[in-house]
């Protein structure tokens, strides 16, 4: 979820914003728009920018947008994956957030979170919607999903998986257009990953954050266990 306006998001990634678009939600559900990160090189210049995503990764050789969105791509398979694969070799972007929901092994809620930011090791897609014209601007749809890893010791007691977290430094390495993604690349994502995991925190929420039509800032309080 996205607790933060446009300006905090363009001022802590260095990132401009092409298109208009509301930014703040309590409770993203799959096939929601999100914001991503994306950097190309502009004249040789790098320039990042924030566009809004589907999230639920659409496969550019898919013929619809199928019944399942694939919000998560396992790090250990994602260069493997036909879903997944082309996207996950350069077309790399991060997904911010303010927290994410995730429920414990006793089915309650948690709010796990960071100061501004929490940055999501992503992937995205474009995808030409085949029913539209090809002079129809919205035939193109951008899509993304977020990488995910067993969970470190830090996140291991709430949930046996978690998705896969960007320090600050990792952000520009991540997103950079210039080489494609190896094994080698994602083990030391996964490594930095576990490392930022020891920074977050997070506590008990309503269980009303179960359903995708509640979306306010109470979702995000605390409550005693």
């Amino acid at each position: 979820m996205i607790a933060k306006e446009r300006d905090e998001l363009s001022e802590f990634y260095q990132a401009s914003f092409p298109l208009d678009f509301e930014t703040v939600s309590y409770n993203i559900a799959p096939t929601n728009l999100v914001p991503i990160v994306v950097e190309r090189e502009i004249d040789s210049v790098p320039s990042r920018e924030i566009h809004p995503a589907r999230f639920g990764l659409i496969p550019a050789w898919a013929k619809d947008v199928g019944n399942t969105p694939l919000f998560n791509a396992r790090i250990e398979t994602v260069l493997e994956k036909p879903s997944f694969k082309d996207s996950a070799l350069k077309k790399r972007c991060v997904i911010p957030a303010s927290g994410y929901f995730e429920w414990d092994k006793d089915k309650n809620p948690l709010f796990v979170y960071a100061e501004p930011f929490i940055s999501f090791a992503g992937i995205y897609s474009f995808w030409r919607d085949p029913s539209k014209a090809a002079t129809d601007p919205s035939r193109w749809v951008l899509s993304c999903s977020i990488l995910t890893k067993t969970a470190s010791p830090a996140l291991s007691e709430i949930h046996d998986r978690s998705p896969v977290f960007l320090s600050e430094d990792g952000i520009e390495a991540w997103i950079s257009p210039d080489y494609e993604t190896t094994d080698e690349l994602l083990m030391a994502l996964g490594q930095e990953s576990d490392l930022v995991a020891e920074e977050l925190s997070y506590h008990l929420v309503s269980k009303e954050v179960g359903n995708v039509r509640n979306n306010h800032p109470g979702l995000i309080a605390e409550i005693a266990f």
